[in-house]
């Protein structure tokens, strides 16, 4: 019954619709919800079925499909099992969007730009290179007291500065451009984009900076993890300056398949190189260690677990004033309770 209210509802107004399709949609989803306004229906396009969502791609006034990354590619050019499926479940939703729809692709992603032969729709693409029709440039990283990331967005000839404050991390930099992207289709300029973005404060385990117990700072990216963004989260680690110390903790990726080893040495050798303290959270973690003792991170800096909880437990003694923790690991690994136990 609830179905059909919906249905009924949606009849009656023709509201524009944006679904936000990808990797990154949690994150694009709320930035771009904030650029529209509250007249502007904005859905994840994972909480229904492509075959569900074409009744309302129909009867909306003017429909729009945004599409973030799909994924990784690994060394034999392959997607993995779900990458795949979202792929194909993603190309099913553009080919059902009408000529006067809008489809709104991530230039950065191959897989993701080709896409726009498989649509009718008019195709506006954002990314970080020149060839994207919305672009971000001179991105920098600010440091304490206000930190956070500056960058401009670049879109015919125009450009304006963007705020994010506590964010971190390409994610947050593609969504404000897919943002951006859907405020320009809605007939917006880049000003009220820009003062839009403002309040755009990210999702909890996406790259956050937040407040840690004893006066400490965690950078929270403990929704779920990949290699490229663990990597990017080690770097920003190694990039921010604090008065303490710098604390990797780091859990399982899943999914990475044949690679499992090599790319978990690889990480903790990048961790010997950011953080002063390393713990690992599970099975295929204690690869991280082993690439760190590789690089000489020494025993006494380094602390193994099978399971989160005693984890959290531990890092809470090692914790001092003005550290900074680096939180991260695939959503199996529940890492966000690591963040509940130290969170101010």
């Amino acid at each position: 019954m609830k179905k059909l209210f919906e249905k009924i509802k949606f009849i009656f107004r023709k509201p524009t619709l944006i679904l936000v399709a990808g990797a990154a949609q949690k994150t694009a989803r709320e930035a771009i919800a904030g650029v529209a306004g509250k007249e502007v229906l904005v859905f994840e396009a994972a909480s229904k079925t492509p075959n569900e969502w074409k009744f309302f791609i129909e009867r909306s006034q003017l429909p729009i499909l945004v599409v973030s990354h799909i994924g990784e590619y690994h060394p034999e050019k392959e997607f993995f099992a779900g990458e795949l499926k979202d792929a194909k479940e993603i190309s099913v939703l553009a080919k059902m969007l009408p000529a006067h729809g809008h489809l709104i692709l991530n230039y950065d992603d191959e897989t993701v730009r080709d896409m726009h032969g498989q649509s009718k729709a008019h195709p506006l693409f954002f990314g970080l290179g020149a060839r994207a029709d919305i672009q971000a440039s001179d991105i920098v990283l600010t440091q304490f007291p206000e930190t956070g990331t500056n960058f401009k967005i670049n879109y015919e000839g125009k450009t304006v500065p963007v705020w994010l404050e506590k964010l971190f991390g390409k994610e947050h930099v593609y969504a404000a451009l897919a943002a951006a992207a859907a405020g320009e289709i809605l007939g917006l300029n880049l000003v009220e984009i820009s003062g839009s973005l403002k309040r755009y404060v990210g999702v909890a385990g996406h790259m956050k900076l937040t407040g840690g117990i004893k006066q400490s700072f965690i950078l929270d990216d403990s929704e779920n993890a990949s290699v490229l963004s663990m990597a990017e989260g080690l770097d920003l680690l190694k990039r921010i300056k604090v008065s303490g110390k710098k604390i990797a903790v780091l859990g399982d990726i899943v999914g990475v398949g044949k690679y499992t080893i090599e790319a978990h040495e690889a990480i903790g050798e990048n961790v010997a190189l950011s953080a002063d303290l390393l713990f690992t959270v599970g099975d295929r973690a204690k690869f991280f260690a082993e690439g760190a003792r590789k690089r000489g991170m020494t025993n006494d800096r380094i602390f193994e677990f099978s399971e989160v909880g005693p984890s959290g437990l531990a890092l809470q003694e090692k914790i001092a004033q003005g550290d900074l923790i680096l939180i991260d690991g695939s959503k199996e690994m529940s890492m966000m309770d690591v963040v509940t136990e130290v969170k101010a």
